[in-house]
C-alpha cells in the first residue's frame, strides 16, 4: 500500500472575486503537471483522488490521461481556504507581508474565509481514512494542497503543529504501510521531477 501526496501546480492569482475563489494554473504550472505525470506514469497506480478545486484537478488532468483513470473528486481534500474570496501564492503573500498574511499569522482564519485548522485537520484525515479503506493494498495518488498534506502528514507523525512544513508546487510525500501494519511516512516534498529537464520549473526562492 503507498499513497502518494501531490500539491497542486503553481496556480493563477485572483484577488476580491465574487463568490469562492478557484483558479486555474499558470503556463508554468501546466508545465509542471506534465512533468509529474511523466514521473509517475512508470509506477503501478491503482486510483487517482483529487481536491474540487480547479488547481489540483487540472495537475491530476495529465496523469490521469495517461493512466487512463478517471480522477475522483473528495470534498474532504479541500484545501483550508476553501471560502476565500482570494489566492495569493504563499510566497507571494509571504514576500509582501499582505493583509492576507498578517491575518494567518494572527490565526484570524474566519476573518479571510479559511476554515477552522482543527476541523479541517478532522475532515482530511477522515477523507485519507475512508480512501485506505476503500482501496486497502492499493497505490493510490492524492492530487491536493499544501494544507491537506500537512494536515495528513503531521497527524501520521504525531505533530501537534499541523503546519510544519511548506510544500513545493507539485511535490511528492509518501505514506507506506511499515511491517507492523501502521502508516508511516516515508518521504516529504520530493521534486525530483522538476529539474528531470534542463530547465528547472521550482520558483526560485527570494533573495
Amino acid at each position: 500500500m503507498e499513497l502518494i501526496l501531490v500539491r497542486h501546480a503553481l496556480p493563477e492569482r485572483v484577488e476580491n472575486v465574487d463568490g469562492v475563489a478557484d483558479p486555474g494554473l499558470q503556463p508554468i504550472g501546466h508545465e509542471q503537471a506534465r512533468r509529474l505525470a511523466d514521473w509517475l506514469a512508470h509506477e503501478e497506480i491503482h486510483h487517482i483522488a483529487v481536491s474540487p478545486k480547479r488547481r489540483a484537478i487540472e495537475t491530476a488532468l495529465p496523469l490521469a490521461e495517461r493512466l487512463g483513470i478517471a480522477p475522483e473528486v473528495v470534498p474532504g481534500f479541500a484545501e483550508i481556504d476553501r471560502s476565500a474570496r482570494h489566492y495569493i501564492p504563499v510566497e507571494e503573500m509571504r514576500r509582501e507581508n499582505s493583509p492576507v498574511w498578517q491575518a494567518l499569522m494572527a490565526g484570524r482564519w474566519d476573518e479571510i474565509g479559511y476554515h477552522d485548522p482543527k476541523e479541517f485537520q478532522r475532515e482530511v484525515v477522515a477523507a485519507k481514512d475512508d480512501l485506505l479503506r476503500r482501496f486497502p493494498d492499493k497505490r493510490i495518488v492524492v492530487v491536493a494542497h499544501g494544507g491537506t498534506i500537512n494536515a495528513i502528514v503531521s497527524h501520521l507523525i504525531g505533530l501537534e503543529r499541523m503546519f510544519f512544513f511548506e510544500a513545493a508546487y507539485t511535490s511528492i510525500s509518501r505514506v507506506t504501510r511499515g511491517y507492523t501494519g501502521d502508516y508511516v511516512v516515508a518521504s516529504i516534498n520530493e521534486t525530483a521531477h522538476l529539474h528531470s529537464a534542463p530547465r528547472t520549473l521550482e520558483p526560485l526562492p527570494p533573495l
